[in-house]
């Protein structure tokens, strides 16, 4: 379990994002001349912030993508869950958006119901199918960043009433990355040059992800496979960097040997 204070960070850095970037887009949206355009995505996410629903339909029959991630990977229903604001929640659900998609730190919109501790939009948020056990990029599910007891309760309720196995889904990520890189090294044997995903926004390969999250066997495999140690992603970081910055001693000195 990962130590409380990284899960006040978060919580934190959930709520900052209130009065931070959607707050700053909306005052400067608000004094700017209509020759000067603001990314779609900005627009629609300050509009969903301030709360105004008849100007998110505008700009929604204008084509807006209702599931924008700004560069945390935030969507306007993650903002909602997180400013506890249902009318928002519901609009945004009512009219298509993904309830399940993910943050860069893999947090559903009911993550943040739940660490925030909105029971009534956590509880729309199940009635309307959203998957309780979806895990973050620590390996959690909403339940087990709820601090509330009835939260608490009314997560665990739901988990055994739908019969989800949790253990099962945290290590699911692990075992599909161990499938893939044992494909990718049998690739490499057979002498095909299978090309390196990177994620689309962070440009992280696997070997980043695994050394994030401490997946030993991955790593090997990947390393087994030939896999640059020093490729970075986007902000310049190897996979030990993300190994060290998120305490995964086992696999920073995998990586560093």
């Amino acid at each position: 379990e990962r130590p409380l204070t990284a899960k006040e960070k978060r919580q934190e850095q959930l709520r900052r994002w209130e009065s931070s970037a959607t707050d700053e887009e909306s005052a400067v949206l608000s004094n700017l001349k209509p020759k000067v355009k603001f990314h779609d995505g900005a627009v629609f996410l300050a509009a969903c912030s301030s709360g105004d629903l008849d100007e998110v339909q505008v700009l929604l029959d204008k084509g807006a993508d209702i599931n924008f991630a700004n560069v945390d990977g935030l969507t306007a229903l993650h903002q909602a869950c997180i400013d506890g604001n249902l009318d928002v929640v519901e609009f945004l659900v009512e009219h298509g958006t993904d309830i399940d998609q993910q943050d860069n730190e893999g947090w559903t919109p009911l993550h943040a119901a739940a660490s925030c501790g909105f029971m009534d939009i956590a509880r729309y948020l199940v009635d309307n199918h959203a998957n309780v056990a979806a895990v973050n990029s620590e390996g959690e599910v909403p339940l087990d960043i709820a601090e509330d007891d009835e939260m608490l309760e009314f997560l665990q309720q739901e988990i055994d009433n739908q019969g989800l196995d949790v253990e099962s889904a945290r290590n699911e990520e692990q075992e599909t990355m161990i499938a893939d890189a044992k494909q990718y090294l049998n690739s490499m044997h057979n002498g095909d040059m299978p090309s390196i995903y990177r994620h689309p926004k962070s440009g992280a390969t696997a070997l980043h992800v695994a050394a994030a999250k401490g997946y030993i066997d991955v790593i090997r495999l990947l390393l087994q496979s030939g896999m640059d140690v020093n490729l970075r992603d986007n902000d310049g970081w190897t996979p030990l960097h993300a190994a060290s910055h998120w305490s995964q001693q086992e696999a920073a000195k995998l990586l560093a040997d």
